[in-house]
């Protein structure tokens, strides 16, 4: 599964979580995560998890404005740390809760491609 394949498949599990009136927020979320993916997030979560083919992930706002926050972690090696990157984009106003353990898990599948 290619990045924009991928990319798309994300998009709709935070649609279908959140619904299309944030629509505009989830486009500005997945174009931050664009520009950092295949410089910064792919090669630490191959360093920190490998080349597993299953990761989860959550998204939850920051208290900072316009700061939402991407944790990611293998369900199969509980006892390693997560990895949370800090994603920022417009619009400022963010859907997402602000506590972690509101956040809705999802998968990431083919997320090394």
């Amino acid at each position: 599964m290619g990045f924009f394949s991928w990319l798309g498949s994300l998009l709709d599990q935070l649609v279908s979580w959140l619904g299309r009136v944030v629509m505009a927020f989830l486009e500005a979320l997945m174009w931050a995560l664009q520009r950092i993916w295949d410089t910064v997030v792919v090669s630490l979560l191959i360093g920190a998890f490998g080349f597993v083919a299953v990761l989860y992930v959550i998204f939850y706002a920051s208290y900072i404005l316009g700061e939402t926050l991407m944790e990611v972690w293998d369900p199969h090696q509980s006892h390693k740390p997560s990895e949370t990157f800090k994603l920022r984009q417009a619009p400022q106003s963010s859907p997402l809760p602000k506590n972690r353990n509101e956040a809705k898990v999802l998968e990431l599948t083919g997320w090394y491609n």
